[in-house]
């Protein structure tokens, strides 16, 4: 697999030992075992990843370089005022582009790491992690701002660079905190960004926990993030794509506590011929627990989205309840998506509801608006962006829901809506 041709060279130039030597070997062994997944593999039917078989990806840590002033006025062009930034550059810690962070928030170097791996990118992760990081919410705290970990990637590095963050998160027991994990890249650059985020969210703990996706449109982004919530928890976690050639969000949530609730939110924007990709796992362990999950999308030119999402109820999880649905809008006759909601359900006392739509924009709402002498080039965006920031709003976090507004605005221009 031409993803694992750098390991050695990887390996040499960031030597590691004991636990975090052994870990990147296993990825590395699993990844070569199992290769990149195919249409063939039932959880990848509808996106292919061949892509990544067609050229070299260097990673970033074989060649670690220092943004330039063009690069560094882009990457605080993707820095909110109002939340307190962390920011890694091809990877690496960037302390000078860093705020401090808020009281009663860590941050050190992973020193534990899973004892299995989910799949071949989960893998690959492992076997190229140059310097995971945990974060830690101290017990009993609420953090005054959001807290915003940006990842920004650029070929400055070198040409089809591979970064592959590793991020963990514990939210303390009756803590509440904002977290915002950001994807983006240099314009025109091409390179694969592979991320996988684990949290975890202790008991009558508050999260918000927002994964946005805005890379160059030459970029691959293959992202997991898991999230374990325990007993009287509240989440909401959106997942936020507008940019990257080829992009796929896996979701896992694993409910352990009753009492918890979770809000789980989907919006993408995509245009040409983007690709986006969201899949979810949504596991009800135990009974008396919420989960709401909505994905919206608007598709344009010859673009494709996919959204296969799976709740599973497990056998003695009495008084679950669970609800999912993923809806789609093309602005255009060649656009695509595919929709697989799933319910696995082993209990006998619960609430399960799924369902998918594929339409386009209300002919009547659309003349309505032209009606009222609103030109048609002005009714669709109205009607289009309206469609999507119903989820964005959903968030709870006003700051949050403007800095979203400004990525959807951002996409929106690229749009053709104009039709």
């Amino acid at each position: 697999m031409n993803l694992l041709t750098s390991y050695e060279k990887f390996s040499q130039s960031n030597p590691a030992d004991g636990a975090l030597s052994a870990f990147r070997k296993a990825g590395y062994d699993y990844a070569l075992n199992k290769g990149l997944p195919t249409r063939k593999d039932e959880d990848w039917h509808y996106t292919s990843v061949k892509t990544l078989n067609e050229g070299t990806f260097l990673p970033s840590a074989v060649n670690p370089v220092e943004p330039s002033h063009e690069t560094l006025v882009e990457i605080k062009k993707n820095l909110n005022p109002e939340f307190a930034n962390i920011v890694f550059f091809n990877g690496v810690l960037n302390k000078t582009l860093s705020a401090d962070l808020p009281a009663g928030v860590s941050l050190k170097e992973l020193s534990q790491y899973p004892a299995q791996f989910d799949d071949t990118f989960d893998a690959l992760n492992g076997a190229y992690m140059a310097k995971p990081f945990l974060v830690t919410v101290a017990k009993e705290t609420s953090v005054e701002k959001p807290v915003n970990f940006v990842f920004f990637t650029s070929a400055e590095g070198g040409p089809s660079l591979m970064v592959n963050p590793r991020l963990s998160l514990d939210v303390g027991a009756r803590s509440s905190v904002r977290v915002l994990e950001s994807h983006y890249g240099k314009a025109g650059t091409t390179y694969f960004a592979n991320s996988v985020s684990d949290v975890h969210v202790g008991e009558s703990a508050k999260l918000v926990y927002v994964r946005v996706q805005a890379e160059s449109e030459s970029a691959v982004n293959i992202g997991r993030t898991r999230l374990v919530v325990e007993k009287d928890a509240n989440v909401e976690s959106l997942a936020f794509a507008t940019g990257a050639r080829l992009s796929r969000h896996s979701l896992d949530v694993i409910l352990n506590g009753p009492g918890s609730n979770t809000e789980i939110l989907g919006v993408y924007a995509v245009r040409g011929n983007q690709h986006v990709d969201n899949t979810s796992l949504i596991n009800h362990k135990v009974g008396e627990c919420n989960t709401n999950q909505l994905y919206k999308g608007i598709l344009d030119g010859e673009s494709r989205a996919v959204f296969c999402g799976t709740v599973r109820i497990e056998k003695g999880a009495q008084k679950a309840n669970s609800a999912q649905l993923n809806n789609n809008l093309l602005l255009s006759g060649k656009a695509e998506a595919d929709s697989k909601p799933c319910l696995q359900i082993y209990a006998d006392d619960v609430k399960a509801a799924h369902g998918s739509t594929v339409g386009q924009l209300n002919r009547e709402e659309l003349f309505y608006l032209q009606s009222r002498a609103i030109p048609k080039e002005k009714a669709i965006p109205m009607l289009s962006y309206g469609y999507l920031s119903e989820v964005i709003y959903k968030i709870s976090d006003e700051n949050i829901q403007k800095w979203l507004s400004r990525h959807l605005d951002e996409a929106f221009s690229s749009l053709a809506l104009n039709r």
